[in-house]
Formats: structure tokens, C-alpha cells, sequence
């Protein structure tokens, strides 16, 4: 566990939503819960995803039981985003399974890595910000890309996986050429260029993980 890429501030509201997770079956996951278990970057998020329904009253509960100020920064139907004593705090209702056994800090469970990768391959897919091609950088120096495929598939079924609507996705820059660097740990650091350098000289083997579990007959 790499507790230095969570900020003091960050544990202490970590700390005091156990009760909420626990109630909610809500599991920590996105940049925080993989930078805890790889150690890379600082995050400052916290993201809770949970199968449970939920309304705004109830969560506001559990927030006001901390004793920290907050603000409220979204809520709509199954969505809801605050920010507490200065970090920011969501929840969402989610519908895809955790496929990986998950594994406790404190009384938090977080999401496994491969579960996590899915979720930013899927993120790369719709939007990439910087942060979610570093992430999965990171993630590609453990792992290897046909594993994070087969569990994205188990999550979010076939249809969800067009590789080439992914391929392009993953070496498409432009959007998160604006974003800022994060806050990466003390000798962590790989530049945006050895980023996107990486993705585009991996990018046909990349696609042929993808398009290699299609179903027999897919024209995707």
C-alpha cells in the first residue's frame, strides 16, 4: 500500500466515509485506488462506486456525521459529487460487476487494479485525459494488455469492446495534450511524450489483443 499518494487531508475523509461505504457496499476505485496499490502519482479523488440506489438525503447524512465542511458540486439521479475539508468525494451507482477480488484499507474496499484498468480503458475510449492514458501506461508496465481485454469483456460484455474505436482512441492526444501533468511521485515521473510514444508504437499490438476476443463472426 503506497499511503504517500493519498495526502494527509485525503485519509482523514477516507477514514471518517467507512461507515458510508460499509452501509453502501461502495468500493473505492479510479485514480486513488490505483495509485495506493502501484504507487505512481498523487490523487486526490475519492470515487466510490456502488450497485445500490441512493438519494442525495441519504449521503448527506453520512457526510455531516464527518463534522467536515462540504460543499456540493453535482447530484442527479444515481450521481452524486461533493467536495470535503478540500477533497473531492463521488459516488455513483454502478451497474458493471467488480470481476477481481477487491481488498481492504482500513474498512475501505478497494477495486483491483485489473478492474480499474478496464474502467480507464473504457474512460480512453469516451474522453482520455491525460491522467487515464498515464494510468494505463502504468498499468501496461505490470500487466499485460490481453488480461486487462479479457476482464474489460467479463465487466462490460463485447459490445462495449470495438477495437477499432479503441485503437483510435488510444493514440489520440489531442484532447489531453491540455491537461495538466499530475503530481507524480518522487522519481515516478515519465513525460507526455514518452507517454504517447509508447501507445503509438504499441498501438497494432493493442488492437490485435482487442480484435483477437471478438466473438466468431463479429464485424467490428
Amino acid at each position: 500500500m503506497h499511503k504517500k499518494c493519498l495526502p494527509k487531508e485525503g485519509w482523514m475523509v477516507l477514514k471518517s466515509l467507512e461507515s458510508f461505504a460499509n452501509h453502501n457496499g461502495a468500493i473505492l476505485a479510479g485514480g486513488t485506488a490505483l495509485a495506493l496499490q502501484i504507487g505512481h502519482r498523487i490523487s486526490y479523488d475519492l470515487d466510490f462506486f456502488t450497485p445500490k440506489h441512493f438519494k442525495t438525503e441519504d449521503i448527506l447524512k453520512f457526510i455531516k456525521k464527518t463534522g467536515f465542511r462540504f460543499q456540493i458540486l453535482s447530484e442527479s439521479t444515481d450521481t452524486f459529487i461533493a467536495e470535503i475539508n478540500g477533497v473531492k468525494f463521488s459516488v455513483f451507482t454502478y451497474e458493471y460487476p467488480f470481476i477481481e477480488k477487491t481488498f481492504k484499507t482500513g474498512e475501505i474496499q478497494l477495486a483491483n487494479i485489473l478492474d480499474i484498468a478496464a474502467m480507464k480503458l473504457i474512460a480512453v475510449a469516451q474522453r482520455g485525459a491525460r491522467r487515464d492514458f498515464v494510468d494505463l501506461f502504468f498499468i501496461l508496465q505490470e500487466i499485460p494488455f490481453h488480461k486487462i481485454v479479457n476482464v474489460t469483456l467479463q465487466k462490460f460484455g463485447h459490445e462495449r469492446i470495438n477495437p477499432l474505436h479503441i485503437g483510435k482512441a488510444l493514440v489520440y492526444f489531442n484532447d489531453a495534450d491540455s491537461d495538466p501533468e499530475p503530481r507524480y511521485i518522487k522519481d515516478k515521473e515519465v513525460h507526455w511524450v514518452i507517454i504517447k510514444k509508447y501507445f503509438s508504437s504499441h498501438i497494432k499490438q493493442l488492437v490485435y489483443d482487442l480484435s483477437a476476443t471478438r466473438p466468431a463472426g463479429s464485424l467490428d
